[in-house]
């Protein structure tokens, strides 16, 4: 996975696929094709798209190459850069097979693969199989991280299925959102490997405060998760906690609300008293 400063990710690259949701400020004129399969026609503004390079003029070229600037480290630019040798047309169409997945419980959802944040977790969150299926059409990817662009190959890929999601990779997909969250509060993660290995154990908590601890509400999964990977899981034998992660089944919200009005002195007293449990 080398790194890539954004001008050679970009002449390595043939085309340009961007969440819908996430460029509504660029210019409406670019050549624009939906990732959007007949059955889907109403959520075409939820859907991905695709921009063939090739067919953008020196202004319209600019101007994307303006969108895609990271300037702050933490900014992480809203589309990705891949290679493939089929048209947008036919890149878009065959990407349109993957905008919606199955679950365990065998419903569909929408996958937002076209935002880099949700494309990072599919990394690791979808088998091989489902990977290699997704990046058919794509010979490599140039993906968006903590300021830097990231050339990431697929070889030996294992042959291509895009089948339903067993349940621990549903879980793991529906988590996304509140594991970024988590991660949010953790001192910054600089590399790619890194980043999947922490999104693993924040998802790992996130399932222990909603599978043994019955917690529904999205903070309260956020905060217990984040506590448990800085202090370590022995907070949930904590007195005071493990009482707020009981009350917060039945009052949602409790346990992040308690937990977060503690001070920088309480927090050392608890994992003081954690560490001699």
């Amino acid at each position: 996975m080398a790194k890539q400063t954004l001008q050679e990710a970009w002449s390595t690259r043939t085309h340009l696929l961007a969440d819908r949701l996430l460029i509504q400020d660029w210019s409406e004129d670019l050549p624009w094709h939906a990732v959007a399969p007949e059955s889907l026609e109403k959520e075409a503004h939820l859907l991905p798209v695709v921009l063939g390079l090739e067919d953008l003029d020196e202004v319209q070229q600019a101007h994307v190459q303006a969108m895609l600037e990271m300037r702050n480290p933490q900014t992480v630019a809203p589309a990705l850069l891949v290679r493939s040798d089929r048209s947008a047309e036919a890149l878009a169409r065959a990407l349109s097979h993957h905008v919606t997945v199955t679950l365990s419980d065998e419903s569909r959802v929408l996958l937002r693969f076209a935002d880099p944040v949700v494309f990072a977790h599919l990394l690791w969150i979808l088998p091989l199989e489902g990977l290699s299926s997704l990046c058919e059409a794509t010979l490599e990817w140039s993906i968006p991280f903590q300021g830097e662009w990231h050339e990431i190959q697929f070889t030996d890929r294992p042959q291509p299925r895009w089948e339903p999601l067993d349940e621990p990779r549903s879980v793991a997909l529906y988590n996304v959102a509140l594991t970024n969250r988590v991660l949010a509060k953790l001192p910054p993660i600089h590399a790619l490997a890194e980043f999947w290995r922490e999104a693993q154990r924040a998802n790992k908590r996130l399932c222990t405060a909603q599978d043994r601890f019955g917690l529904t509400d999205g903070s309260d999964c956020v905060a217990f998760a984040a506590h448990s990977m800085a202090f370590g899981d022995g907070i949930a034998s904590h007195k005071t906690l493990a009482s707020w992660l009981s009350d917060a089944r039945d009052k949602p919200g409790l346990y992040a609300k308690e937990t977060d009005a503690l001070s920088r002195r309480d927090w050392d007293g608890i994992q003081k008293s954690v560490q001699s449990i």
